[in-house]
This record gives C-alpha cells, sequence and structure tokens, in this order.
C-alpha cells in the first residue's frame, strides 16, 4: 500500500484564503484613506504656524514692522518669498521661515471637499499685529491661524 502526502494548499484553501483577504483589504482601505488625509491636514496646520510664527518674527524687526503695513489683504505666501527683495518685511519674513517656496500636502478637507490650490495665504492685521493664515482659500472654514477652520480640523 501506497502512502500519499499531501505537499500543499488545494486549490479550493487558497481562493478562501485569497477572498478573505480582499474582504479584509476592502473593509480597511477606506479608514486607513482618512488616517493618511488627517495626517496631511495635520502636517499642514503645522506649516501654517510656522508660516505665522515666522511672520510675528519677521515683525519684531522695526523696519519689517512698518513693511508689513502692506499685507492688510490676503497675499499668497509663495508671493511674499519671491519679492523678499522688494521690502524688508518680506526679507525678513524669508530669512526666517528658510525656504523658498511652501505648499501643502492635503488635496481634500475634513468634509471630502477637493482643495482647489495647495497654498497658503497670509494677512497682518495692522491694527493688532495679528496674522491670520489659511490654506486653501481665504474663508473662515480654512483658517490655520491663529484658531483652525472646522474644514481642516475637527
Amino acid at each position: 500500500m501506497k502512502k500519499t502526502t499531501n505537499k500543499g494548499f488545494s486549490m479550493v484553501e487558497l481562493i478562501i484564503v485569497i477572498a478573505i483577504m480582499a474582504i479584509l483589504a476592502a473593509a480597511l482601505a477606506p479608514a486607513l484613506i482618512k488616517y493618511i488625509n488627517k495626517s496631511r491636514l495635520s502636517t499642514d496646520i503645522t506649516t501654517g504656524t510656522s508660516i505665522a510664527s515666522a511672520a510675528q518674527a519677521a515683525m519684531a524687526v522695526e523696519a519689517a514692522n512698518d513693511d508689513s503695513t502692506n499685507y492688510t489683504t490676503a497675499t499668497e505666501v509663495n508671493t511674499l518669498l519671491g519679492s523678499a527683495s522688494s521690502n524688508s518685511f518680506a526679507s525678513e519674513f524669508a530669512e526666517v521661515l528658510a525656504v523658498t517656496q511652501v505648499s501643502g500636502k492635503s488635496k481634500k478637507d475634513l468634509n471630502g471637499t477637493v482643495i482647489s490650490t495647495q497654498s497658503y495665504y497670509m494677512m497682518v492685521d495692522p491694527n493688532t499685529d495679528a496674522i491670520s493664515v489659511w490654506y486653501g482659500t481665504t474663508t473662515a472654514d480654512y483658517l490655520v491661524s491663529p484658531s483652525v477652520g472646522t474644514a481642516l480640523s475637527e
């Protein structure tokens, strides 16, 4: 009598394992995508806070503080960085921030709405010397600093 030994898995067993793995992947993928998006938003909020801190530090220089009145309307941060040679605020800001360009990571907000541009915007309030920073657009929902808007944080 010959002994038969099973040296592997049958095709049915392999198909069942693959089906179980596919079901698990389908169930976990949306949660993983949600966590990745939250992480990107968190990074963008941190970057926006750094932008506000750099602007505050630049305003500590008297000549730069005087030139900060040029930014009483929302200005795109990369435009400001590109004009570093034009005035002392832009020069000090670029020096403190120590980068030549800033862009965000998130393409969607917490509601799943597509963020049209991954740009930061900044504005100086000349009455209080407060800095406001937005990500994507200049509406209150996308405010990053001094407080975080509802579209970017829970």
